[in-house]
């Protein structure tokens, strides 16, 4: 039986509604985080994404059909907050300029660092190529977060996902709010390369988020907000809690060899963290996160630092 040619010219007009509200704000005219203009005609519906927080991002903002590849550390629940997210994605990529083209995408997200040649020959065979830096504090990634939003016309979602964020964060902050300068703990992070992070690093947002002290903060950083730390600065620097690293990248049991390694060595046996049990892994995925995720790193922090706030 055919349908009723009023039915039928209602079913035509609702996609056609439909459409127009998924197009709402297109074509999209604006700047990457490296000051390149970017176009988007319209809604992009094959996206390949090949940052990690990128991925984390838009695994809880776009459905996963639209989403074409992600990167090879999606999936790896070490480093991943998506892991099992990811795992239904059909492409773990990296940036490889054929692989990315056969994928047919109409927005490709990439870190700002990248090699600037595959971006080119992205971008000559007329594939939209979105440059995005990394956020290294609470009000950037929120601001990472709007500006994807608006590139995948997410926008709603984008606000729901920071205020996420916001409440999360605001709940750690009105447990640890009444803490004294005085009683705050100092942390340093130690990587198994000899180096804590320091002021401008995402690590030192964290720990102020998380009502502590970065033990190097007043030192001099580099670039990269590294601060190199010998064994003997470390002793001298004397931290209340002692991070290391959950995961070595290339090595599955680098990890734990070197927390057996600093919690062994009689050299450190005088430091205060050692000597108190408060020595840490912390889980990569939190530690290095610069996506919304950051607000579960600053409650790791929190609760493990003061966990009689939490109780």
């Amino acid at each position: 039986m055919r349908a009723p040619r009023t039915v039928v010219l209602l079913s035509l007009l609702c996609a056609a509604v439909s459409l127009g509200a998924q197009q709402k704000g297109f074509p999209l005219h604006l700047t990457d985080d490296t000051g390149a203009a970017v176009t988007l005609t319209a809604r992009p519906v094959r996206i390949v994404s090949l940052t990690l927080a990128t991925d984390e991002m838009l695994l809880s903002m776009v459905e996963p059909r639209r989403l074409q590849g992600v990167t090879t550390f999606a999936a790896d629940p070490a480093v991943s907050n998506v892991a099992d997210l990811a795992a239904d994605i059909p492409h773990k990529l990296e940036l490889n300029v054929e692989t990315i083209l056969s994928l047919g995408p109409d927005l490709v997200l990439v870190a700002s660092w990248n090699d600037a040649g595959p971006v080119q020959q992205l971008r000559d065979a007329g594939v939209p190529v979105y440059l995005m830096a990394s956020g290294l504090t609470i009000a950037s990634i929120e601001q990472k977060i709007t500006r994807l939003a608006l590139l995948t016309g997410e926008e709603s979602r984008g606000r729901e996902i920071i205020a996420g964020m916001e409440a999360r964060l605001s709940a750690v902050a009105r447990r640890v709010s009444n803490l004294p300068p005085g009683k705050r703990r100092r942390v340093i992070d130690y990587a198994t390369w000899g180096s804590a992070q320091g002021r401008g690093s995402s690590w030192d947002e964290i720990l102020g988020r998380a009502g502590l002290v970065d033990g190097v903060g007043d030192l001099a950083a580099d670039e990269w907000g590294q601060v190199p730390l010998s064994r003997e600065k470390l002793l001298m620097l004397d931290p209340d809690l002692l991070v290391l690293p959950g995961w070595v990248y290339g090595n599955p049991r680098g990890a734990a060899a070197f927390f057996t390694q600093i919690t062994g060595d009689q050299s450190l046996r005088g430091l205060r963290a050692v000597k108190t049990g408060r020595v840490y892994q912390m889980p990569e995925r939190l530690k290095s996160t610069t996506s919304q995720y950051v607000a579960d790193a600053v409650e790791w922090l929190a609760r493990t630092a003061y966990p009689e706030l939490f109780r």
